[in-house]
């Protein structure tokens, strides 16, 4: 009955994204923020889902470019309830329905495959910034299941150097299901459906985000140095023990990557 109850909340809050969207299409005169409505409807998305989220450490102002680690879809909602920011995303999610309808209101930046695409990626990101924007994006390209992180890829980085930007390590760790199991990640051979049928199932469920402390480019210093130290500030949190580039974790290519 909690599933039944949650799903038919879900789809009358999947049709106000919609009308989101075509508010924002609407919109000539840009006054309306996509970050904020953005903020909105996945706040609302957590409350439908009972996800509590523990919110620790001192929130960065002004632009940056943030960074964190990936387990679950869940991961941007629960980034975008806690920052005014812009998601990148791989440019397939663009053309999905109602999922790339949201990313492409929200003003998401896309990977594109190709000859020059991540120069031009890097170039509107970096300009983002310089308007005092802000950005997001998660290196390791893929999901785990929190128990460790794969390599943080350093390319989308150099925004941050071009731009004078800080870094926001942000790190994520999920709670587990009554049962003990971890519902939240999505990796393996799940599909969406899946995953989403198991938490409208579940009574609760408690994802903590963490600040880590910013990271400001140093004179010199190249994005792979600057990947690096932002992943061991992640890592120091969710994967105390485990080797920082840890390849063996059971992962699937992210709706977000």
């Amino acid at each position: 009955m909690r599933a039944i109850l949650r799903g038919a909340r879900l789809i009358l809050h999947l049709c106000s994204g919609v009308a989101l969207v075509l508010l924002l299409a609407v919109d000539l005169s840009g006054r309306i923020e996509p970050e904020r409505l953005t903020r909105w409807w996945n706040t609302r998305l957590l409350k439908i889902l009972n996800v509590r989220v523990r919110v620790r450490g001192q929130p960065l102002q002004g632009p940056q470019l943030i960074v964190c680690n990936h387990i679950s879809w869940l991961d941007i909602s629960v980034i975008a309830s806690s920052e005014l920011t812009r998601f990148v995303s791989k440019a397939e999610v663009g053309s999905w329905p109602i999922a790339g309808w949201l990313a492409n209101a929200a003003g998401t930046f896309y990977i594109r495959r190709g000859a020059g695409g991540t120069k031009q990626l890097i170039q509107a990101l970096a300009a983002h910034l310089r308007q005092d924007g802000s950005a997001m994006l998660f290196p390791e390209g893929t999901t785990t299941d929190g128990g460790a992180m794969l390599k943080f890829q350093p390319r989308l980085f150099a925004a941050a150097i071009d731009s004078g930007s800080p870094v926001q390590p942000l790190a994520l760790r999920y709670g587990r299901a009554a049962n003990g199991e971890n519902i939240a990640a999505f990796i393996g051979e799940q599909t969406l459906t899946n995953n989403l049928a198991r938490l409208l199932r579940e009574r609760e469920l408690t994802v903590e985000l963490t600040y880590c402390a910013p990271i400001q480019p140093q004179g010199g210093q190249d994005r792979d140095a600057l990947a690096q130290a932002a992943q061991k500030a992640i890592g120091a949190i969710v994967a105390p023990e485990a080797p920082p580039a840890a390849r063996d974790v059971e992962k699937r290519e992210s709706l977000a990557a």
